[in-house]
């Protein structure tokens, strides 16, 4: 049909946008002109892309091209807390726990969805190391905007050669804590995938003080 001629003839198209633009099709044809010709819509089949994530020497890579401790404790943090990109940045100064390690994101933030996460003695030793030199005045962690992290991490990754991005970081976070063993579940937990209810419900299983023993059972590293 001169329809699916057309479709087929657009460029540049997606496979996805091809299979919408197929089915909708379809869907009108069949409720509103004529059903046997609706059946000459074929809807494709599509494979999703596998997911990359960067190997250590690229993390490596990456952390030697940053010049400043601030941004070298915030790529640590977000590749060993699998924080999301607006997550870390909210955060304040009341909000981490040093003697834990651990990150509590403000219930009141634009995600409202990670429980409690982690970060790794490798982040620990890297914020220490800016920590001192936060100036007076601003309670955020890093004193920083979600579109300044943004921009240096575009800018890294030009200088290094290495594409990395706070949401590659939160998916190697997820791809190395399964490698080292650690329960889907408790992933999800860490990376603000489970349901308030859920973590309510199972408080046992989700608590502060068991994701700490699971994440450090876990014995994750980033860099080499």
């Amino acid at each position: 049909m001169d329809i699916i001629a057309y479709i087929e003839s657009e460029q540049p198209i997606s496979d996805a946008k091809h299979k919408n633009i197929l089915s909708a099709a379809r869907v009108l044809f069949r409720e509103f002109v004529d059903t046997e010709a609706a059946s000459s819509f074929k809807i494709p089949n599509i494979s999703p892309n596998p997911t990359s994530v960067p190997t250590k020497d690229e993390l490596q890579t990456f952390y030697d091209a940053i010049d400043t401790r601030r941004y070298q404790a915030v790529f640590l943090m977000y590749a060993t807390s699998g924080l999301r990109s607006a997550e870390l940045v909210q955060l304040t100064i009341d909000y981490i726990t040093e003697e834990d390690r651990m990150l509590i994101p403000d219930k009141e933030s634009e995600s409202k969805q990670t429980w409690v996460s982690f970060y790794n003695e490798e982040a620990e030793a890297a914020f220490a190391a800016y920590n001192h030199n936060r100036k007076h005045g601003d309670d955020r962690l890093f004193q920083v905007s979600k579109p300044a992290v943004l921009k240096m991490f575009q800018k890294i990754s030009e200088e290094s050669g290495v594409k990395i991005t706070p949401q590659v970081l939160r998916r190697w976070f997820a791809s190395e804590m399964a490698s080292l063993g650690v329960d889907s579940s408790y992933i999800d937990a860490f990376a603000g995938r489970v349901p308030e209810s859920v973590l309510e419900k199972h408080y046992l299983d989700y608590s502060p003080r068991k994701l700490k023993q699971i994440y450090d059972d876990a014995g994750l590293t980033v860099l080499e």
